[in-house]
């Protein structure tokens, strides 16, 4: 990897203007699988159409997984003005089936994977680009960075970007590029997903991971470039972050069956704490002291996180912060203890 390769440069996919390009641009299929997205998938689209990038090597398909409030219709307007935007059913609904149906629609070389619950900057698709052309990864991808619009979205945010509630995940925190288990979102040469079998539908919420397992056994490198510019809008309400954590720990377990050695021991913490804090629930009526004493570290650890947080991103964000992460944390772990129940242990080795 050289230092060209990780910094903008004047000739490089994404520069400002068509000059200067001793290559032809690759054709490139931005894929957004959505659904209910009504306040968000039009400032996506927006930022992906007014991408630096040769205009007539772009498309882009939005996977409708049957939506019921105005997004298809905000999708089918835009596309009457840019043919280049398409919005093709999603029957199966989840973001596997829509990357899956787009991936087989895809006309371009090189497919960007999008949130439509996200905004990216004008060299994005470019930078993408750039580090596959030059043989860098085989998927390149960059920092999932909140960002809310209210009080609490915007402590949820914080939550987020943080150690603590991040767990030490690299496509949250990396300041540096660097290779790595997995980015968020992605960008690959179309043939490299066909070979590798597309997303796995049952993954559910965990299919860009399942799907980065499945390229790394066979070799495949994962590039994370923190400059790639983009600003993910987290969940506004703390039901919605509640569902979105325990479908996570769900997924993550689901994942785990497949690859054994995919679990990480930061990951194993939210679990076992959750099964520890009933254990001790449980032993209250004979002698409160477990309870006691793991309740107390949880909150000493929670208040020393959320003031190290809050001082970063502002300290009135400190009492939502307190109820954040325990309701991260908790559903993280009850999610994944569910997914125990429902699918068990790892039975075979990992490919």
């Amino acid at each position: 990897m050289t230092n060209r390769a990780l910094t903008r440069s004047d000739d490089a996919y994404g520069g400002e203007g068509a000059g200067g390009y001793n290559m032809e641009y690759p054709t490139v299929t931005i894929i957004i699988p959505m659904r209910n997205e009504e306040a968000f998938i039009a400032s996506c689209l927006a930022s992906l159409r007014a991408q630096r990038y040769q205009a007539d090597r772009l498309e882009f398909l939005v996977m409708d997984g049957d939506s019921t409030d105005r997004s298809a219709d905000i999708v089918t307007a835009i596309a009457g003005e840019d043919p280049r935007v398409r919005r093709i059913p999603n029957p199966g609904r989840t973001q596997a089936a829509g990357m899956n149906l787009g991936i087989a629609e895809a006309g371009g070389e090189i497919i960007v994977r999008a949130d439509a619950h996200a905004v990216y900057g004008p060299d994005y698709v470019g930078a993408c680009v750039r580090h596959l052309t030059a043989g860098e990864a085989e998927n390149v991808g960059g920092l999932q960075r909140g960002t809310g619009t209210t009080y609490f979205s915007r402590a949820v945010a914080a939550a987020q970007n943080s150690a603590f509630g991040a767990g030490g995940a690299a496509y949250r925190l990396a300041t540096a590029p660097c290779y790595t288990d997995t980015v968020w979102l992605g960008s690959w040469y179309k043939r490299t997903l066909v070979e590798i079998g597309g997303f796995n539908e049952w993954a559910v919420t965990n299919e860009d991971y399942e799907a980065n397992c499945r390229l790394r056994a066979r070799g495949g490198r994962i590039l994370l470039d923190p400059s790639l510019e983009s600003t993910y809008y987290v969940r506004g309400t703390l039901p919605l972050l509640w569902r979105q954590y325990f479908r996570y720990g769900l997924g993550k377990v689901r994942t785990w069956t497949l690859h054994p050695r995919s679990l990480k021991a930061r990951q194993i913490i939210p679990p076992l704490f959750v099964l520890a804090l009933l254990a001790a629930a449980a032993l209250a009526a004979l002698t409160p002291l477990p309870l006691r004493i793991l309740g107390g570290t949880y909150l000493l650890a929670a208040l020393l996180a959320a003031l190290h947080t809050g001082i970063r991103r502002g300290v009135s964000l400190i009492p939502a912060l307190l109820i954040i992460f325990p309701t991260m944390h908790l559903a993280w772990g009850l999610g994944f203890l569910w997914g125990l129940g429902r699918h068990g242990f790892p039975r075979r080795p990992t490919t």
